[in-house]
């Protein structure tokens, strides 16, 4: 299986590179750190995983990064702040 990332967080990824990248070839990066994941401007790189909204990619997933989230998915939330990213993994 692959992380799969659902409709709404790819169009929440969406909004927010286009309202923070400074170019138009950065696109979003899940990146490891310490002990959990954070979201990081970066270009895509050969052997990544890359998801899109429509025809824009909004995503980058490494090969390492996508082994350990190959049972995650990544939604969008609403909360009183306003839109939230989640990642949850499914137990066996």
């Amino acid at each position: 299986m692959a992380l799969r990332v659902t409709e709404k967080a790819a169009e929440l990824l969406k909004e927010i590179k286009l309202e923070l990248a400074s170019s138009p070839e950065e696109v979003l990066r899940l990146v490891q750190r310490g002990g959990g994941f954070e979201l990081a401007f970066d270009q895509e790189r050969e052997g990544d995983q890359v998801y899109r909204s429509g025809e824009e990619a909004v995503l980058l997933v490494a090969p390492d990064v996508a082994a350990l989230l190959a049972e995650a998915t990544i939604d969008a939330e609403e909360t009183e702040e306003g839109p939230r990213l989640t990642l949850s993994t499914s137990q066996p």
